[in-house]
């Protein structure tokens, strides 16, 4: 009994012993070096085995260590190296930035819009008749084709403050615009003086312009304040000469559509092609049709179609100001008179 216990011991002995050789082998032959996360070493093909042998000399297990202690260190260099380079990069592209900033004065690359002395600025100011007559023909003969004015009625040429065209004119002028559909025969017709203007829309068309110049600001100030409207205005007629007159000629094409660059519109480049050229309309009058003049023009006149009664708001708002200061003067004297026998008792 006593031996075979002894027997089953031994045998027990064994099979633990050699089990336990068999796993150290095993975890052996599968034991893989890490390698650093940033490594630039490739990664090992798929199926591929790293066997770690014991090291048979001190020489070996020394050479082995070295290589992995010196990754690190070279690819902290490297590290290093692309930071400083990334450090220049970032240098240049903001002197670059400045120098950008420099050109544009300083108003993170914003395009320059001039300023343009309108015969209707200034709290004194009104609007020029035969500007607004030339700005309606350039609107007619070039802008109306791609631009409505939806909420203009057409017989506001007519207004003193504005165009001021005879009124056979006006109703002349409404039959050579685009048809309209009458709501109670739902059929077309001419369209009439108490019209407005046509809208234009579809693929290619451009947007109203109705509201155009107060939609629009040609001058903000510094951070946005707005402090240089409170010299130039708002900067809307500006804004519409700036860039009918700043094409600079060059073309690229974006998704199938052609892109004409512009140096006063944000992003440099608009899908309207230059509108104006040289003579592209014969005034009346004879001024010279220049594609200056005719910006102006135009850019005046959607002013007054933005704002049609500014010349009303201008007299009411002049006769307002007085009357305030009448009523300052006669408030003070009759302060002045009710108080001061009371004022000269206290003072005894």
């Amino acid at each position: 009994m006593t031996l075979r216990t002894k027997t089953l011991t031994a045998a027990l002995a064994l099979t633990i012993s050699a089990t336990g050789f068999a796993l150290a082998q095993e975890a052996a032959t599968t034991t893989v070096p890490m390698q650093p996360a940033d490594s630039t070493q490739d990664a090992p093909a798929e199926g591929t085995t790293f066997v770690a042998t014991p090291a048979e000399t001190g020489a070996e297990e020394t050479a082995a260590e070295e290589p992995a202690a010196a990754e690190p260190e070279a690819q902290a260099e490297a590290d290093h190296g692309d930071a400083e380079a990334d450090h220049g990069e970032t240098e240049h592209a903001d002197a670059g930035h400045a120098e950008g900033e420099d050109d544009h004065g300083g108003d993170h690359g914003a395009a320059h819009i001039e300023d343009i002395d309108f015969s209707f600025e200034g709290p004194f100011g009104s609007y020029d008749q035969f500007q607004l007559q030339r700005g309606l023909q350039v609107y007619t003969e070039v802008c109306s084709a791609c631009h409505g004015m939806k909420f203009v009625p057409i017989r506001t040429l007519s207004d003193e403050s504005g165009p001021g065209l005879p009124e056979d004119q006006v109703r002349a002028y409404a039959a050579t615009l685009l048809p309209i559909v009458d709501e109670a025969t739902g059929e077309e017709r001419d369209r009439v003086a108490t019209d407005h203007f046509p809208t234009v829309s579809g693929m290619g068309m451009g947007p109203d312009l109705s509201l155009m110049a107060k939609a629009r600001a040609g001058f903000h100030g510094p951070i946005g304040l707005g402090i240089n409207q409170l010299v130039k205005g708002i900067g809307g007629p500006e804004y519409i000469h700036a860039v009918l007159t700043s094409y600079t000629g060059e073309e690229q094409e974006q998704a199938g559509s052609v892109l004409y660059g512009n140096s006063a519109f944000p992003g440099g480049w608009i899908g309207m092609p230059p509108p104006l050229s040289e003579d592209r309309v014969t005034y009346a009058d004879g001024t010279p049709a220049t594609v200056d003049q005719m910006a102006t023009d135009v850019s005046a006149f959607l002013m007054w179609t933005a704002e049609p009664k500014m010349m009303d708001r201008k007299s009411v708002g002049l006769v307002a100001v007085l009357f305030l200061i009448v009523l300052s003067a006669l408030l003070y004297l009759v302060n002045k008179r009710l108080w001061a026998p009371h004022k000269g008792k206290l003072k005894h």
